[in-house]
């Protein structure tokens, strides 16, 4: 008989997270399977395997025939970071049965015409965007990651790190972060100081999952250890020329000992925004605001009649910077959804192609091979 985990008690997976709606997932994988399951998270995620966080602790955990197929024919559904599993044991091995429908994802675009997206993070609540404060902020950057936040689902939070090393810039900095990110929560934090950490800390509820996104050097690692008061994870050295070093080389969960998750990712240099204008839309929610006020629905904000952004750009009420970059975020999305339909329909091409020829095979051998 398959375990069912009721969500009207406690249960051991809850500083995790464990919730009703992973309750429910978990419970409807149970009845679907011929096997005993029991869940997990996805503490760290490798090729093939993954190490999963069950009641009594981390287990290592192989992928079944079932999760291995799912994740050939698209490799954005295997296992990561951060998933909710279903397992279960043969022989003396875990085996990785089910992964749970996801909820807030951080996921990275594929780059190449007939590259996958790469989901770097799974049941994420909130991302804390880190910007250094004596290195930034990098205007568009900072943009790109709220696009990519917004568009999982997720809740974006920023804080300006190494506040101490930005001397009389810092008012400035703090400034032009929440110019660019309205309406979200901004912290001003130091690893160092101690400044801002008591603040997020207590942001940093039981339950909820975080995961950190920033460049190398921005500070994340020091940031983690210095809210949790101990070593949790490893920092490093800044090089000359003021880049950092990847101290983190793979994805781990690690347990806040305020009762939060934090999903702990190598640190990123490039984004590409995911292939929906939702999250961009989101990120330049003023610009989007002025867009629908166009006379016209198919305005292209240049010289076109009765253009709310563009009078607002001539008022000087936004900048002219501020409306290319939300243009050129918006192109490049459209670009990568078209990339990534045409791969779709690539790939349904070639699915179709081989179910034809296997048909066509099992056709001549109930003719006698002929």
């Amino acid at each position: 008989m398959n375990i069912r985990v009721s969500d009207t008690s406690s249960h051991p997976l809850d500083p995790l997270g464990w919730s009703p709606r992973v309750s429910a997932a978990f419970d409807a994988a149970s009845r679907a399977s011929e096997h005993p399951l029991v869940p997990g998270r996805v503490s760290a995620a490798r090729r093939g395997g993954s190490v999963v966080r069950v009641s009594g602790g981390d287990v290592p955990a192989d992928h079944s025939p079932a999760v291995l197929r799912d994740a050939r024919a698209d490799p954005a559904a295997a296992p990561c970071t951060g998933d909710w599993v279903a397992l279960r044991r043969s022989g003396d091995t875990w085996l990785v049965e089910a992964v749970l429908e996801r909820s807030g994802t951080l996921v990275r675009q594929g780059i190449a015409k007939d590259s996958h997206d790469q989901v770097l993070a799974a049941n994420v609540d909130r991302v804390l965007i880190c910007e250094a404060a004596d290195q930034g902020p990098n205007v568009g950057r900072l943009e790109r990651f709220l696009s990519l936040v917004w568009a999982g689902g997720a809740d974006p939070v920023v804080a300006v790190t190494k506040a101490e090393l930005a001397g009389d810039r810092l008012p400035e900095v703090v400034e032009l972060v929440r110019s660019v990110a309205p309406g979200i929560e901004v912290h001003v934090v130091s690893a160092h100081t101690g400044q801002g950490l008591e603040d997020l800390a207590e942001r940093m509820a039981p339950g909820t999952t975080w995961v950190l996104l920033g460049t190398s050097g921005a500070g994340k690692s020091s940031l983690v250890n210095a809210v949790a008061g101990r070593d949790l994870m490893d920092t490093g050295e800044i090089r000359g020329d003021k880049r950092g070093r990847h101290t983190t080389t793979h994805r781990q969960l690690l347990s806040m000992p305020g009762g939060a998750v934090v999903l702990d990712i190598p640190g990123v240099r490039r984004i590409d925004v995911p292939g929906e204008t939702e999250g961009v839309d989101r990120t330049f929610a003023d610009v989007t605001d002025l867009a629908g006020r166009c006379r016209f629905r198919d305005c292209a904000h240049g010289g076109e009649p009765g253009c709310a952004v563009r009078a607002a750009v001539d008022a000087g009420e936004l900048d002219l910077s501020r409306l290319e970059r939300w243009n050129r975020l918006r192109r490049e999305a459209e670009r990568n959804r078209a990339r990534g339909d045409a791969r779709l329909r690539s790939e349904q091409t070639r699915k179709w192609k081989t179910a034809t020829r296997e048909g066509r095979e099992r056709g001549r051998l109930k003719r006698g091979g002929r």
